[in-house]
């Protein structure tokens, strides 16, 4: 009966309550539950299960995780005010302020008819909810780990959809508020709900392949305890259910199905951050060491702190997380843990939830949904300032980005900078767990210069407020001072200019003299760079064409890397050279050295949205394995149904590798998912560059 199992639901969440809640703080909370039973009262789900049974579960989790009171009655009152006629008001009279702050922070907004509108409404209305407490958060969370394991009785397109919302929003929300084991739970679910097929493959060969690779985690087990006891070092070893880990990296490519069945993964935890250091020292004495992450001194966003190990047995492979119990804990609970985390983690979050709280600002009026999303998915780093101060940047952030995200008086004053004590140019990229030291002068202002290689829109936005407010004179002689330097690194000056350089320029931007050049040179809408690039063309007398799929290169010479073949949607970065600009992929290795070298004359760059249709782009696969002719033209056939046109087929040390032509990067990651498919899923990795010295067998 319906009301058994309310009776059931409720006397469960009074058991796992009583032994850490008061006796006044127990009442509340089966108040609220009652409360809100009766608000959802005739309500049913999907299943036909009334309502207030997800409501209650959703309590439940967060009472095995000891939350308080005030989120216990938060989580049974989530959805009254979205979809009861209970208000916000009615909330805190009965209870207090708090709950209905909670409460209300996980409400959606439903005032417009624009459902993109009210997405994008409610999630920004949840961020500041979050960053005034960060409850919220964690019942937002849970309600949707809830919803999640219920979703059998939707329809498969609604499931689909609920799964990439969650696995877009709410997964990397978790791991930024280090709740990485909700955010693992998350994500297996989304696996399951976003393609049941690969999850089934997956399954079966994990439960094909279990008596070995029990057998093979025994072994392992064994010899590491036996480490432990033999130097005396006080621990446990624990074998760490790494299912979701391995989903995560076959789905991104990086294990093929052999690698993932002979791939295994133990915790050790240990007392103290000395144990950790030494047991490593006796690991490396012992197994070959893949790879080694220190991120005890450096920890991940998220305030995540181990030292993990990579470690090649005879047959398989070992992952090791090593850590002391608290910071497992943190690893595992994050925000949940409060002041009870590490400094560490609780700095890291808070760096975290700072770069949200500036991209929802009201300054920032113009931040959208999709630049919520872009940053929830971007590869983040952590570096620090001279006093230990935590700030999160995107990978590929420079000095200059992290000046602005530490304050606007440093970025606006910024003259210099010590990276780990080293004096180093403000356009050097800082990496993960740097000290970064700003150096400033109260009469520095930004450089215009700066825009050509920032990568923070914090950063853009601050440096060009600051050029536009200052006065017109002013401009005119930075927007000069500007250009003579980006000129300076082909060893010209603005005194070498003809009239004929400067009448094209003006044709170039119909600008009507040199003080409009200049002056938009000033204010951050020509990137000095550019101008100079164009410049040493048009001396050269080359005729250019614009490049319509690259932003703000109009007028200027594109060409794309030999050397990393990007591909429209590939993140880029410019190479300004005497022959043009060089379009690279930004992991390109030969980029990375010329930036190294001279950062001067690197600039990011950006495609334009939609004016790729009709161009094509040459990509590079490498199969493992060397398929034989009945494989290989299942792969050159679904290539060819994916729409993409198949150049070559080479076969050579048991790799196979196809040049195929394409659309755009998803154009690759489908085809890429279909080959895996079709082909019983091995790795295939896209090449930066083709084979030159092999010889090709041509398709016909």
């Amino acid at each position: 009966m319906p009301g058994d199992a309310v009776s059931h639901a409720k006397l469960q969440l009074k058991t796992i309550i009583e032994p850490y809640l008061s006796s006044d703080e127990i009442r509340e909370v089966m108040d609220a539950s009652d409360f809100a039973d009766a608000a959802h009262a005739g309500v049913t789900r999907k299943s036909g299960e009334p309502y207030i049974l997800h409501p209650i579960a959703v309590a439940c989790l967060l009472a095995h995780m000891r939350m308080d009171a005030d989120t216990l009655m938060a989580a049974l009152l989530h959805d009254v005010i979205e979809d009861t006629p209970i208000t916000k008001e009615e909330i805190t009279e009965r209870y207090n302020p708090t709950v209905a702050h909670l409460v209300d922070g996980v409400t959606k907004l439903t005032s417009s008819s624009d459902k993109q509108f009210n997405k994008a409404a409610s999630f920004r209305k949840f961020l500041q909810a979050t960053l005034q407490d960060p409850r919220v958060i964690i019942i937002k969370l849970s309600d949707r780990y809830h919803n999640m394991t219920t979703l059998e009785a939707l329809r498969p397109d609604k499931r689909k959809r609920i799964a990439q919302e969650t696995f877009d929003i709410y997964v990397p929300m978790a791991r930024l508020v280090g709740m990485n084991e909700m955010a693992d739970w998350l994500e297996n679910l989304c696996y399951q709900n976003l393609d049941l097929d690969m999850y089934a493959t997956i399954q079966q060969a994990l439960t094909e392949t279990k008596p070995k690779r029990c057998e093979y985690q025994t072994i392992w087990e064994q010899r590491l305890n036996q480490i432990l006891q033999e130097h005396h070092i006080e621990g446990r070893v624990k074998k760490k259910n790494n299912n979701t880990e391995l989903l995560r990296h076959f789905v991104k490519n990086e294990l093929d199905l052999h690698q993932l069945t002979h791939s295994h993964a133990f915790e050790i935890i240990l007392k103290t951050v000395q144990d950790c250091d030494d047991l490593v020292k006796l690991l490396a004495q012992n197994f070959s060491i893949i790879s080694y992450t220190d991120h005890i001194r450096k920890p991940m966003p998220g305030g995540n702190q181990a030292l993990l190990l990579r470690l090649k047995g005879e047959k398989t492979y070992l992952s090791v997380t090593i850590q002391t119990e608290l910071m497992r804990k943190a690893a595992r609970f994050g925000v949940v843990l409060g002041e009870a985390a590490p400094q560490a983690c609780r700095s890291a979050i808070q760096a975290s939830l700072h770069n949200l709280n500036d991209l929802i600002d009201e300054e920032c009026a113009k931040t959208t949904f999709s630049d919520l999303l872009d940053y929830l998915h971007q590869e983040k780093i952590i570096a620090y300032t001279p006093h230990g101060h935590v700030h999160e940047l995107p990978r590929g952030a420079t000095a200059v980005d992290f000046a602005y995200a530490a304050s606007l008086f440093l970025g606006n004053h910024a003259v210099g900078c010590k990276i780990d004590g080293e004096q180093k140019p403000l356009s050097t990229a800082v990496t993960n767990g740097q000290v970064v030291e700003v150096i400033t002068d109260v009469l520095a202002t930004p450089n215009p210069d700066w825009l050509s290689f920032v990568n923070t829109q914090k950063a853009r936005r601050a440096i060009q407020n600051i050029l536009r407010e200052q006065d017109y004179d002013e401009q005119i002689l930075i927007g000069q001072q500007a250009l003579n330097r980006a000129l300076k690194s082909y060893h010209k000056s603005i005194q070498e200019l003809s009239d004929n350089d400067w009448q094209c320029l003006l044709l170039w931007h119909h600008l009507p003299d040199k003080e409009a050049i200049f002056e938009q040179i000033a204010v951050g809408d020509l990137l000095p760079q550019l101008v100079a690039n164009k410049l040493l063309n048009l001396t050269d007398q080359i005729v250019l064409e614009s490049d319509s799929l690259i932003q703000g290169t109009e007028g200027v010479e594109v060409k794309y890397g030999h050397c990393c073949n990007p591909v429209f949607g590939d993140p880029i970065l410019g190479h300004l050279t005497r022959r043009g600009l060089i379009v690279h992929r930004t992991q390109c290795q030969n980029l990375l050295h010329e930036q190294r070298q001279h950062p001067e004359s690197i600039m990011p760059l950006l495609w334009q949205s939609s004016n790729h249709e009709g161009i094509r782009f040459h990509a590079y696969l490498q199969i493992d394995g060397n398929l034989d002719d009945e494989e290989s033209s299942q792969a050159i056939y679904q290539a060819r149904k994916d729409n993409a046109g198949v150049e070559s087929v080479i076969h050579e040390n048991e790799k196979t590798y196809f040049n195929i032509v394409v659309t755009d990067r998803n154009h690759i990651a489908q085809i890429i998912r279909d080959l895996r498919m079709t082909l019983n899923f091995p790795r295939i990795t896209r090449l930066h560059m083709p084979l030159a010295t092999h010889q090709s067998a041509k398709v016909s």
